[in-house]
């Protein structure tokens, strides 16, 4: 399926959840699945026009997540981390990014995150979208406190969650306002939405 229809999918899935419809069944990949949820988050919760996309411990999935990305938005720089410093170079050079500390990947606009990695605080400015792809993705509680919070899935114990992601998509809740932080926080992706 092409990067488009894929997302298109998906969207037509969130609304229907959102809407306490019936949903269609998708048959793609669990990795389909989480790229493809990443930049349909990334549409409605991300800047507008976002210039950095940050790769953090993705590994695998990286093509699929900038290939979803790109069929919103084509960010003008990739920034790479992973804990496997051959990992993130093979990465870098498959996708034409660059290699960086893990707070340089933290601030870019965009930011896909796939556990085990912890994420501080101090490393996000107003403006960015995170998307913690898996519980492996430990956010700090002071990143949590500053951001504007949503989900698809179960929320995690004493976070306080604006909004599910279906609930945006299905235009019940507005998306991102102005320069606030914003994370989602993804359930183990599935090879369909439950």
């Amino acid at each position: 399926m092409d990067p488009r229809g894929l997302l298109a999918a998906i969207e037509s899935a969130l609304v229907a959840r959102g809407l306490g419809r019936p949903m269609p069944e998708l048959m793609i990949s669990a990795a389909d699945l989480a790229a493809g949820i990443a930049a349909v988050a990334a549409k409605f919760l991300a800047v507008g026009t976002p210039r950095t996309l940050g790769l953090v411990c993705t590994g695998d999935l990286a093509s699929q997540i900038v290939a979803a990305q790109s069929a919103y938005a084509a960010p003008r720089e990739l920034r790479v981390f992973d804990a496997n410093p051959v990992a993130a170079a093979r990465v870098a050079e498959q996708l034409n990014g660059r290699v960086v500390s893990l707070s340089q990947a933290c601030a870019a606009d965009i930011v896909v995150a796939r556990g085990p990695v912890s994420l501080r605080r101090e490393w996000f400015r107003p403006g960015t979208h995170v998307t913690a792809l898996d519980p492996g993705v430990i956010c700090d509680p002071r990143l949590l406190a500053a951001a504007v919070v949503y989900n698809d899935g179960p929320a995690p114990d004493g976070v306080a969650i604006h909004a599910s992601l279906a609930a945006v998509v299905a235009g019940l809740v507005d998306g991102r306002q102005l320069d606030e932080l914003t994370v989602l926080l993804l359930a183990p992706a599935e090879p369909s939405l439950p």
